[in-house]
């Protein structure tokens, strides 16, 4: 199951189950850049739904374009909020400073995150194998056991499958994961290493019924959600975060892990979702997904009361074990 919780497309309102972030629905979304549905319902995954998510709509990462890309934006972009451009060619500075991750092929990448929705906070901690003929796991606070990923194995599925359907999830082994998988790959490579370039890339990727500045901006968090991103990718992704328009600044946002940050994001539908850097790093924080609070801009039909956080994540921890289940020290 490499989708073990993967969002839906961050589209924005109208509907607010367009909003969450999944928690490991019977239907899995597959990645952005094939938007279609699963193949067959998942009933094993109603039975771990607190499992939270396990991969963003995320690429996989060859610069291919999805079915139906978007155009990209012609001539040159327009003019961006000065204060949402500073903030942004901060974060790719800061970006561009972090630490390379060079893990052997039989080593797993480690995602620890909080994160926040329908009023519960919980702890994520996920781990995906370098090789992925191999399975990775996903456990949260409210599930000790947790879940393999295991995509492409037939008979593992089956038999996930045949537990679902009594309401008890397959028991995770850790002595004996199931093998022979073809899971994704979570390391994001290929991607442009100019920020202009990246910007086309991010309007030509972008899937979903936002309008295009919108989608172009949601599909950086779309990308980095529970990935490896080197660096230096990183940091491109954000300076060319900076040259879309519409992103404004909102200071003094908290994240699920208590942080308090400073946010980008742009609004559509009454709602506005942003990624969040510290104030002084300017290091990456998470994302959130907040309803507005300006009355034009809200439609009668937009979820939850004006401010109202629907989903938040703190991205807390990326680093590389031997095992799955291994915390690093």
């Amino acid at each position: 199951m490499t989708d073990l919780a993967p969002p839906p497309r961050r589209d924005l309102p109208p509907d607010r189950h367009e909003l969450r972030r999944a928690h490991l629905l019977t239907e899995l979304v597959p990645p952005a850049a094939a938007p279609r549905r699963a193949s067959r319902a998942r009933a094993a995954a109603t039975a771990v739904a607190a499992l939270g998510l396990a991969f963003g709509t995320a690429l996989a990462i060859a610069v291919a374009p999805g079915a139906g890309p978007r155009p990209g934006p012609s001539g040159p972009p327009p003019m961006a909020n000065a204060a949402a451009v500073d903030v942004l060619n901060r974060a790719s500075r800061a970006a561009a400073a972090g630490p390379v991750l060079h893990p052997r092929p039989d080593q797993f990448f480690y995602f620890e995150s909080k994160q926040y929705q329908d009023g519960t906070t919980e702890l994520r901690r996920a781990w995906f194998p370098v090789d992925t003929r191999s399975a990775g796991l996903v456990r949260n606070s409210e599930t000790e056991d947790g879940m393999w990923v295991c995509e492409g194995n037939e008979a593992w599925q089956e038999r996930e499958t045949a537990a679902g359907a009594v309401g008890r999830p397959v028991p995770v082994d850790l002595a004996n994961p199931p093998a022979d998988c073809g899971n994704r790959d979570v390391r994001v490579r290929g991607l442009p290493s100019d920020a202009a370039e990246m910007r086309r890339w991010l309007y030509r990727n972008s899937d979903g019924d936002n309008p295009p500045d919108v989608q172009a901006f949601v599909t950086v968090g779309d990308t980095i959600r529970e990935r490896y991103v080197p660096p230096e990718t990183l940091s491109v992704l954000f300076a060319a975060a900076a040259r879309i328009p519409g992103v404004t600044v909102a200071r003094g946002v908290t994240d699920p892990a208590g942080r308090t940050g400073v946010a980008v994001g742009l609004t559509w539908r009454g709602v506005r979702h942003e990624l969040i850097f510290d104030a002084g790093t300017y290091a990456f924080l998470g994302e959130r997904q907040v309803v507005g609070t300006a009355s034009t801009r809200r439609p009668e039909d937009a979820p939850g009361e004006p401010g109202e956080v629907l989903y938040a994540s703190a991205e807390l921890r990326t680093a590389v074990t031997d095992r799955a289940g291994q915390i690093p020290e």
